[in-house]
């Protein structure tokens, strides 16, 4: 499949033989190619050949292919990098539920607020805190400069425990009974980066309308 063609204000050959089914997929700014019996869809834009009066059509990629039965079926998209895997829908909603915990701590502790907020999730939701644990969770990409590792003082000790108990009441006091059951639910939600841009999982069975009932609104 050739990637440029010259136009010299000619149609594109056979252009006029194309299908409806085919021609409706094509619109500005891409062009068909038709090979071994099938329709290819790109996307392309005209540069002019230097020191010439013509212009030519260059590529700008493959868009997918089209078919009569399913309309245009879009190229798969080339993973390149890292996939990455975040813990969501709990650590989210616990944001949500306790902003006043995060406002308190910006008063007390200041610059380490966040390493305070981040730890005291981390010891609720997981009972632990540690490095694999934060880059596991969606913490990991809302605060990106706490270092977790660190060894916190005495009194940061104090506050992060504070700010766990002070976490899980506010949970309780939300869900009720239903604490288990939010808890199974939004663990089980993620958010997926892929081509460094970030996706969220597919809900388990019954959580999106579990998330209607409970106002819950995981969107950033």
């Amino acid at each position: 499949m050739c990637n440029t063609a010259a136009f010299c204000g000619k149609k594109e050959m056979y252009m006029a033989n194309y299908p409806d089914w085919v021609m409706a997929h094509k619109k500005k700014g891409t062009y068909i190619n038709f090979a071994n019996g099938k329709y290819y869809l790109y996307a392309a834009h005209s540069e002019r050949v230097p020191g010439t009066k013509k212009v030519r059509r260059v590529s700008d990629g493959y868009i997918g292919r089209i078919t009569q039965e399913n309309g245009l079926i879009p190229a798969r998209e080339k993973v390149t990098g890292e996939v990455c895997v975040y813990e969501c829908g709990l650590c989210m909603t616990i944001l949500d539920t306790c902003n006043t915990v995060a406002t308190s701590f910006r008063r007390e502790f200041r610059g380490a607020a966040d390493f305070i907020l981040v730890s005291s999730i981390l010891w609720e939701t997981s009972g632990k805190c540690d490095n694999e644990t934060f880059e596991g969770s969606y913490l990991s990409v809302k605060y990106p400069a706490v270092n977790i590792g660190k060894v916190p003082t005495d009194k940061q000790k104090t506050g992060i425990e504070r700010g766990r108990r002070m976490i899980s009441d506010m949970m309780s006091k939300r869900f009720g009974e239903d604490l288990p059951e939010a808890r199974e639910r939004l663990s089980k939600i993620y958010m997926v980066k892929v081509n460094g841009q970030f996706y969220k999982s597919k809900m388990p069975d019954g959580t999106t309308e579990w998330l209607k009932i409970h106002a819950i609104r995981l969107e950033e």
